[in-house]
């Protein structure tokens, strides 16, 4: 953790989780954060907590304890029959080997109630670590505290007193030697024990970089212009919807929208995609669907761009009709190719005109410019364009050719780097 710099070997996102604070993992029981001192105290991604909700929709149902006593994980485990209530952790007994519902007070506390040490997942748990691989806990044992769930009835005692066969069913009409009953093939016959721990105790990992998400929804929503007003939806956004709503809007959302509340007044409306309009999508844009992916020389892997795809025509002004702006880093992206959907301004467009699609490329932290490049889209009278490139991002000292013939009152007049011999131009006016 004290090596703040990014090794080639290293994982990329455990170095920007380790620098960057980010709201959706932060006071969530694992310290990702470089300690930084702040008025003489270190602080982490982990402190000041006390009044941060532990149990959230980035952290609910993920396999990892990030409340105390686990909250955010009750009632996630629907497999079995047994229906803990929701103070209670579903659990194995240490003495009976049956499926027990142990209190949360009865967690993390120090004391192993439960088969595995489910109820004290900190044991198998090393801090700093974000890959979790042993997870079931053998109690007393001198050689091994913590095995993985392969190793769980498989007919060898990994721990010193066998806490790992103990549970498991014996006399099988569908026998294996030497097989765990935790491989994937034996699914369907594991009794509900052994069910319940392969699934605690399998491998986890702690997800680094966490995106918004709206997957675990709470089931009411609450309307707060008017209190009295209550909007309910199923979890995760599973709406059954009727077939005509399903065909009214063509690969489009069909949206309700209310006029007014007190009246209960509502319509209908359809969210399209880029690629169709209309008051049910059922039109379609004239427009460029584009693919890029992005290569960088070695020693600008770690350099962050930001890149600038334009969609101009040929007119004196060069308009631009559309555009799409992103960040890129070859260390993150460099797998990517980019999918983007560019429209022109004016429906229909404009048939007397040629179009081009413009990239510009700017280094994002000093806004250094690294050139320009330029692909004219042939055959304008086609009403959409599917084009795909791989582009090579120009180096840092590449010398970028200015133009000959014509000069520039307050900028400079540059030719494209993809085609520095071409009659096209661009101007980069001064600030």
């Amino acid at each position: 953790l004290e090596d703040e710099h990014w090794c080639e070997d290293e994982d990329f996102h455990i170095h920007y989780a380790r620098k960057n604070i980010s709201f959706q993992t932060i006071c969530d029981e694992f310290t990702q954060l470089i300690p930084i001192i702040i008025e003489g105290q270190n602080e982490t991604d982990e402190t000041e907590c006390e009044q941060w909700p532990c149990n959230n929709i980035y952290t609910r149902c993920d396999g990892l304890w990030n409340c105390p006593h686990g909250e955010d994980e009750v009632g996630c485990d629907l497999s079995s029959t047994l229906n803990c209530f929701s103070d209670h952790h579903k659990s194995v007994s240490l003495h009976t080997n049956e499926l027990i519902c142990l209190p949360i007070k009865q967690t993390n506390d120090g004391k192993i109630d439960c088969l595995g040490a489910t109820d004290e997942p900190t044991l198998c748990q090393e801090k700093y670590q974000v890959e979790f691989v042993r997870n079931f806990y053998c109690i007393n044992s001198s050689h091994q505290s913590c095995i993985d769930a392969q190793y769980l009835c498989n007919n060898i005692k990994f721990c010193d007193h066998g806490d790992d066969e103990k549970f498991c069913v014996k006399n099988r009409t569908n026998t294996f030697t030497y097989s765990s009953i935790c491989l994937s093939l034996y699914s369907s016959i594991r009794s509900d024990v052994e069910q319940f721990l392969c699934y605690e105790t399998k491998e986890k990992i702690k997800q680094q970089i966490k995106y918004f998400s709206l997957d675990e929804m709470s089931k009411s929503v609450e309307d707060q212009s008017k209190d009295i007003i209550k909007l309910r939806f199923s979890s995760s956004f599973h709406i059954e919807m009727s077939d005509q709503h399903k065909i009214r809007c063509h690969r489009g959302f069909d949206l309700r929208i209310w006029l007014n509340n007190e009246k209960n007044l509502t319509t209908n409306t359809c969210l399209c995609p880029p690629s169709f309009y209309g008051d049910m999508c059922q039109y379609q844009n004239q427009r460029v669907s584009l693919t890029i992916k992005f290569r960088v020389l070695s020693d600008s892997w770690s350099t962050l761009f930001a890149i600038i795809i334009s969609l101009i025509d040929d007119s004196e002004k060069r308009i631009i009709h559309s555009y799409e702006q992103f960040t890129y880093l070859s260390i993150r992206d460099c797998k990517i190719k980019f999918n983007i959907y560019l429209l022109y301004s004016t429906r229909p467009k404009n048939e007397t005109k040629n179009y081009a699609i413009q990239i510009d490329i700017y280094e994002k932290s000093s806004l250094i410019y690294r050139g320009s490049l330029l692909f004219p889209i042939i055959f304008p009278f086609l009403p959409a364009h599917r084009l795909v490139y791989v582009v090579d991002i120009p180096r840092n000292n590449e010398n970028i050719e200015t133009c000959l013939n014509s000069q520039c009152i307050h900028g400079k007049c540059m030719t494209y780097s993809n085609n520095p011999k071409h009659n096209s131009f661009i101007v980069k006016c001064n600030q």
